[in-house]
């Protein structure tokens, strides 16, 4: 169904214009669980988390329970955090270390390989079609890229590599391919009211920063942004140090990263829903658990040097909240909770992505990225020019 040509949005050309009803509709966020999360790279956790073999961590993605672990040859592994006789969650905990994986339920035993190894009283299946082989942990596709773990839950995707696309794996390189890094801060939000693609739109708008964010506009300066492949995107960003009234600047410039100049900064958001910013001396990776169409987490990893001191490791926990975390809990978080409950009103219909000409780089981009976003978006929902629900109807 076309635009109402009552309605002024109707000016715009199909691309220019988002249906509001995808922010709230649950049908099209189970179309997008199977168009999108269903068959791309999606952010899972840092390498530094399964260092060991044995170690592993669970999380959700996209709605999934998930399993990483490193096998006995140090080899990534992402399984469903499932099991496959009664549908408990295998395991439980957070993050651990161990050579198996035990159901709570009735006790089956997994290997680090997901192969199922033990099942308490087995010879009451004998004379049944059960084969212990045949019902291992469902098996994800795992892979890094400079020690960011990613995982697909297709069978047979394009290689991460393709995914992400040389040239962003390049700038990515300064700093992450200098020096050993790991987690030296992790932590998750509550349950969000919020629709996945506020923020992943939100990290691509710079339209917005110097109304919403009075530190970042006094002290960071946008620089040149790049638009990739698949969705990704880079703005890099500058320094004003006039703008630091008041701020200890010896802990502000302190320990900077291998191969790094103070004052050098970048944000990278990974299509759909994961944002790496880089401060010269702290990394801030910031991800979502999508839960439903309108509930999600989100989780920080703060990244380090292998062998920081805790002076040094302060100093980029306190960065982290100056440059992300501080701005997107205090000043970003109304204007979520604001947009949210603005899209769920039946008129207007439609909201508007159209300032500025499309440019694959340039200085802040307009709505450049956002409009990217949504090619990709449409790409893979298959719904031609349209950011909308007649494309899924």
């Amino acid at each position: 169904m076309p635009i109402s040509s009552s309605d002024p949005a109707s000016q715009f050309p199909l691309d220019r214009v988002v249906d509001n009803r995808l922010y709230t509709d649950p049908e099209a966020f189970q179309a997008e669980k199977d168009n999108i999360f269903s068959k791309v790279w999606l952010f899972a956790c840092h390498e530094s988390e399964l260092q060991n073999s044995g170690d592993y961590i669970t999380t959700h993605i996209a709605g999934e329970p998930v399993l990483l672990c490193r096998n006995e040859d140090g080899e990534l592994r992402a399984y469903v955090n499932t099991c496959r006789h009664r549908g408990s969650t295998v395991v439980l905990e957070e993050a651990g270390n161990s050579p198996k994986f035990r159901c709570p339920y009735h006790f089956w035993v997994y290997n680090l390989d997901g192969e199922l190894t033990g099942v308490p009283h087995e010879e009451a299946y004998e004379g049944t079609c059960f084969e212990k082989g045949n019902f291992p942990l469902i098996q994800l596709r795992v892979d890094s890229v400079l020690g960011l773990v990613f995982l697909n839950f297709e069978d047979e995707p394009m290689p991460l590599r393709e995914f992400l696309g040389e040239r962003l794996i390049s700038d990515l390189s300064q700093p992450l391919a200098n020096a050993d890094f790991s987690v030296v801060a992790k932590s998750q939000t509550e349950e969000f009211p919020l629709n996945w693609k506020m923020f992943a739109e939100n990290s691509r708008d710079g339209y917005h920063v110097p109304f919403v964010h009075p530190f970042l506009r006094k002290t960071s300066p946008p620089k040149l942004y790049h638009l990739y492949e698949n969705g990704h995107a880079i703005q890099n960003l500058g320094i004003d140090w006039e703008g630091f009234d008041g701020w200890d600047m010896e802990k502000v410039k302190a320990d900077p990263f291998p191969g790094l100049e103070t004052g050098v900064g970048y944000i990278v958001t990974f299509f759909p829903d994961t944002t790496l910013m880089l401060r010269w001396n702290m990394i801030s990776i910031d991800s979502q658990q999508v839960i439903s169409h309108d509930r999600l987490r989100f989780e920080n990893r703060t990244l380090g040097l292998v062998g920081d001191d805790e002076a040094a490791k302060e100093v980029r926990i306190c960065n982290q909240r100056m440059w992300f975390g501080n701005p997107v809990e205090t000043e970003d978080r109304p204007i979520f909770l604001a947009q949210q409950a603005g899209v769920q009103a039946s008129r207007p219909r439609y909201s508007i992505i159209a300032r500025g000409k499309d440019a694959t780089t340039g200085t802040r981009g307009d709505d450049n990225r956002l409009r990217q976003f949504w090619v990709v978006w449409r790409e893979l929902m298959g719904t031609g020019n349209s950011n909308s629900l007649e494309g899924m109807e």
